[in-house]
Order: C-alpha cells, then structure tokens, then sequence
C-alpha cells in the first residue's frame, strides 16, 4: 500500500553501518517504523539523514508493506524549514525530552487528527518562541488530555491535588499530593494557553518540582512509563 502523509519524528536509530530505523507519527497512519537505507552514507541522495532529527516534520510518499513491520520511504521533504529548533542548544534538549516522552506515549498505530494538529502547533511555538522555559511543563500537561487522564478541573479551588486520582481534594490520604506553591504552579499552568505561555513567571525551583510532578503524574496514569533519560539534562539547564 503506497501512503502519502505528513509525519513528525519521534525517533531514529542507526542501523547496520548506512541504515537508518525511524519511528513517524504520521497524520493519516498513527504510528510506523521504516527503515531507510544507505541514508548515513549517501550524500547526493533525495533523503538525508538530516531530516530525521527530533521532531522534525516532514511530507512522505511511504510504502508499506503489512508483511513486514518496516515499511519503506520511497520520498521524504520537510514540510517545515526550521530556524532554531535543532541549532538552538536548550531547544535541541527539549526535543530531545519530548522526542522521548512521545516515543514512550504514542504506541497506538491509530490516526488521531487532533492530536497530530496539535503536535504540529506545539513545535512551530517551539521553533518560533524565544522563551522556551515553560513548554516542556506546558506540553506534558496538554498531550495528557489528548491521551485521556487531563486533571479534573472540577472544585480546583481545594487545597490539594492527588496526582493519583488526577483531582483536587480537601484532604488527600494519598501520597502522591501536592499543595501551596506547587499546587499553584499546576493552577498556573491550566489556564494558560501557547499565546500567553513566554509570559508566565514561574520561580527555578517551582520550575523543577513542576517538572517532576508532571512526570509522576504520566508514570501513575501511564503504564510502563519511565522517567526520561534526558529529564535531568533539562534541569540542569533551567537551573
């Protein structure tokens, strides 16, 4: 089956000494694996290793074979010409970072058109944005509601929030909660939008916790989740 589509990378791994194995997330397909060869030793060739970095977002013409789990790309184009996604250090992590959150997350071969809508909004403000501080909170929380465990907005004015349950409490018996500043971070950041995400003054060390809490939260709703290898790159530069 010949498939043309838009597709985000979520992942590439060498293969062999040329080859490469890439994990899209395509528009009108969900999620495939292709393997793409003599790509790392070609330097004239119509695809080149260089359009498989994180997050990358690009047009394929694919052929897939349901014989075989690794389909073929027969062509490949960006569909997005970047201008500091990859060559900006602190942004490069961050698609590092979220690179691995979606590899971990997307397992469902299924095509989900909002969610792909939003995966390409999310890294155009990537590109785009001067101050990327606060996306990996924001994009954790979002992505949530796309996988279906968004917290419960419902009486966010108690005190608490169990990240168990995903909703706010009076008095939570249970050990994963939060409460004052860091429940206000969390406030803080579900009512925001990416038109007003540069602008929210979150503190360093509020920052982290965020950040940390968010990932508890995916690893209590997530099955199998792991803490991403490249979490403690991303604090290290927010700090």
């Amino acid at each position: 089956m010949q498939l043309k589509t838009e597709a985000l990378v979520i992942h590439s791994i060498r293969y062999g000494e040329a080859d490469l194995i890439v994990k899209l997330y395509t528009h009108k397909e969900g999620i495939h694996s292709y393997l793409v060869k003599g790509v790392l030793k070609s330097k004239k060739g119509k695809i080149r290793s260089s359009f498989f970095q994180p997050l990358s977002l690009l047009e394929v013409d694919a052929i897939h074979n349901h014989k075989n789990s690794l389909a073929r790309l027969k062509e490949v184009k960006p569909v997005l010409h970047f201008t500091s996604l990859h060559t900006n250090i602190i942004k490069g992590c961050i698609s590092s970072f979220i690179s691995e959150i979606l590899n971990q997350v997307l397992i469902d071969n299924q095509p989900d058109e909002e969610l792909f809508l939003f995966l390409k909004k999310a890294v155009h403000w990537l590109d785009q944005t001067h101050k990327p501080t606060l996306f990996p909170h924001f994009f954790l929380l979002e992505i949530s509601s796309h996988l279906g465990f968004y917290p419960d907005s419902t009486n966010n004015d108690l005190p608490q929030f169990n990240l168990a349950e995903g909703k706010f409490e009076v008095a939570s018996k249970s050990e994963y909660c939060i409460e004052n500043e860091e429940l206000n971070s969390l406030l803080i950041l579900t009512k925001t939008s990416f038109s007003s995400l540069s602008n929210l003054k979150i503190s360093k060390f509020e920052r982290v916790k965020l950040l940390e809490n968010l990932i508890l939260y995916f690893s209590l709703h997530l099955e199998g989740f792991k803490k991403p290898k490249s979490l403690n790159v991303i604090q290290e530069l927010f700090n």
